[in-house]
């Protein structure tokens, strides 16, 4: 694991980058809107985008957002979105559609790219890690408010290889996740909001968009101008729509789109007994600041160059415990019984003192587990292209063929190693729950799609879908690679560059 300085999302001074999402709208100019601009998708990054223009223009545009979904979160099966997916479950897991989108169903960790990142020293890395230095102060004001209390979070200098390892994520409060919602009703106003409607075809008018065409689920169409267009739609409908409109207009089309389809895979490396999380001295137990989760994460440097993160999972097999994140996370029904509650009872107890008084989860000193998510081998044969299967707007559907590679395996097999060795360091007792030498390991995508709209090839690094002047296009499928990262934070970097670019 790679020696570097830890770094945490506060680490860096946070300029006075303008209003936290929950208080804009002051000083606005008067008069009729000089710029029309449409937002496609509503979702994370397209809620961001949008009080982020409204900050930088006020008044001065008009802003129009094109949502699938409405005011209700909606899964795949439920909006009637199909993909051809074979054995990943990023489709119909991995993305939810309506205002706020994924936001809204999971939250969301806070994390960045750092030179930890780019062992290789790519020149494109280093570009997007420059840009994440350069603007995460704004998206943590953007996202947390008041980060004075984050910045004295730093993982504690053990003077160990692994304390030059460590990340610090901030998790989005729970009733300050979704996005859009965190945008206040005077500022909502101001947004022309079409739901329930799809993109379904593009007007181009030589390098411009000249317009989009809209079809609602019961058939009805229309036509949507704008001087300006956004793509936020989700990675992999945005590339959905990028595949359709490069099919239409072939002399729009860029080799890279739908290739090198990437996200983290992650495994269960090991079960530790009968001890505290702690390691080299540095105790992983996430901590409560303002109400936001921080917790810590080991970046692993596999020998082939690929780079995760190792962290930890508590409680896993508490069933109150995963009564309340299935409640969290806004499940409509529990597999667990009142029975299971009933016997849960002290756990929840001490659950509750830990988030409430002591600041800090709960951990049951049983057991947790230490888990691995790696990112996949850059290039891969991973892909997304149109199928021939319709959904119900009678569009083609997404053929997405993902696997895990050798060269995978060989990268988590080799941190495995190094997790092992740094365990028995610490003389704790452990029980192994991946085996290189057997077929039968359990490991899974885990829903950061990335790489199939890269910058570089399809994009600019503020977004710019080339052969096109004016289309924008900001997703997770921008990024090469996940690496060590939740990375939808990291996008709003660059999010931050267009807009510093605009100005």
């Amino acid at each position: 694991m790679k020696k570097n300085k830890p770094t945490t999302p506060a680490d860096s001074k946070l300029p006075n980058a303008g209003a936290v999402l929950q208080s804009a709208g002051a000083g606005l100019p008067s008069g009729a809107p000089s710029k029309r601009i449409c937002v496609i998708g509503c979702g994370t990054l397209g809620s961001y985008l949008i009080r982020r223009l409204l900050d930088m223009y006020g008044g001065a545009v008009e802003i129009i957002a094109v949502e699938m979904g409405d005011h209700k979160i909606r899964n795949e099966q439920e909006m009637g979105v199909t993909a051809e997916a074979g054995n990943t479950n990023v489709a119909s897991l991995g993305r939810y559609f309506g205002l706020g989108g994924t936001s809204a169903r999971w939250g969301g960790q806070v994390l960045f790219f750092d030179e930890r990142d780019n062992p290789e020293n790519d020149p494109i890395w280093a570009e997007i890690i420059r840009i994440n230095s350069k603007h995460q102060g704004t998206v943590l004001e953007q996202l947390l408010g008041n980060t004075a209390r984050f910045v004295s979070i730093n993982p504690e200098a053990s003077g160990s290889e692994l304390s030059a390892s460590l990340k610090t994520g901030v998790w989005l409060r729970y009733n300050r996740r979704n996005l859009y919602k965190r945008m206040v009703r005077p500022v909502r106003s101001r947004v022309q909001l079409k739901t329930n409607r799809r993109i379904v075809g593009f007007q181009v008018e030589g390098n411009r968009i000249g317009a989009v065409v809209l079809k609602s689920a019961d058939g009805k169409v229309e036509h949507l101008t704008a001087d300006r267009f956004y793509l936020t739609a989700g990675a992999l409908e945005s590339c959905r729509l990028m595949l359709k409109l490069q099919a239409d207009f072939p002399e729009l089309h860029q080799q890279a789109t739908g290739k090198n389809f990437g996200d983290h895979i992650s495994t269960e490396l090991f079960v530790v007994q009968d001890a505290r999380p702690v390691l080299d001295g540095i105790d992983f137990t996430p901590q409560v600041v303002n109400g936001s989760l921080v917790t810590k994460r080991i970046v692993a440097l596999a020998g082939n160059g690929m780079v995760g993160f190792v962290h930890f999972v508590f409680n896993k097999d508490i069933r109150a415990f995963k009564f309340l994140k299935e409640m969290l996370f806004g499940k409509m029904s529990t597999s667990i019984g009142f029975k299971d509650l009933l016997q849960g009872a002290g756990f929840l107890l001490r659950f509750a003192w830990g988030m409430l008084v002591a600041k800090r989860l709960y951990v049951h000193p049983g057991q947790w587990s230490v888990q691995l998510d790696m990112e996949q081998a850059v290039p891969n044969s991973n892909s997304l292209a149109l199928a021939d299967l319709p959904d119900r707007y009678g569009e083609p559907a997404l053929r997405i063929n993902w696997d895990i590679s050798k060269k995978d395996k060989e990268a988590i097999a080799d941190v495995r190693n190094q997790v092992e060795a740094l365990l028995r360091r610490n003389k704790l007792k452990f029980t192994a729950k991946y085996d290189p030498a057997v077929a039968g390991n359990k490991v899974e995508d885990v829903y950061h799609p990335v790489g199939f709209l890269p910058v570089g090839s399809v994009v600019s690094m503020t977004g710019k879908v080339k052969g096109l002047d004016n289309l924008w296009h900001f997703s997770t499928a921008m990024l090469p690679s996940a690496r060590s990262i939740n990375p939808t934070a990291a996008v709003m970097c660059h999010i931050e560059e267009h807009l510093e670019e605009e100005a």
